[in-house]
């Protein structure tokens, strides 16, 4: 049996996903790394390397009053979108993103 891995680009889209779930979707609170972690099913230290990437690219923003939270950005909201609209498109011709 074969193991399917997930690739860094769908590993950004949970944790955007998830940031988005708890930036906008009747939380309003932001997500911990403890979310971001169980969500998107990887090790801390790889997820912080992501975060602070995403970071400072602007897909993700913390929180003012409290830098363990993060939300997401406007841009990162526009990646999401194009990320859901590409797999959408790739998954028609039977291909997996």
């Amino acid at each position: 049996m074969a193991v399917a891995y997930r690739t860094h680009v769908s590993i950004i889209a949970d944790i955007l996903l998830t940031a988005k779930e708890y930036s906008y979707e009747g939380r309003d609170n932001g997500a911990t790394v403890t979310n971001l972690i169980r969500r998107a099913n990887v090790p801390y230290q790889r997820l912080s390397s992501i975060v602070s990437q995403l970071t400072r690219s602007g897909l993700l923003q913390t929180i003012p009053d409290n830098s363990t939270k993060y939300r997401i950005s406007d841009k990162g909201i526009e990646f999401l979108n194009a990320y859901t609209d590409f797999k959408d498109f790739a998954e028609n011709f039977g291909l997996k993103v």
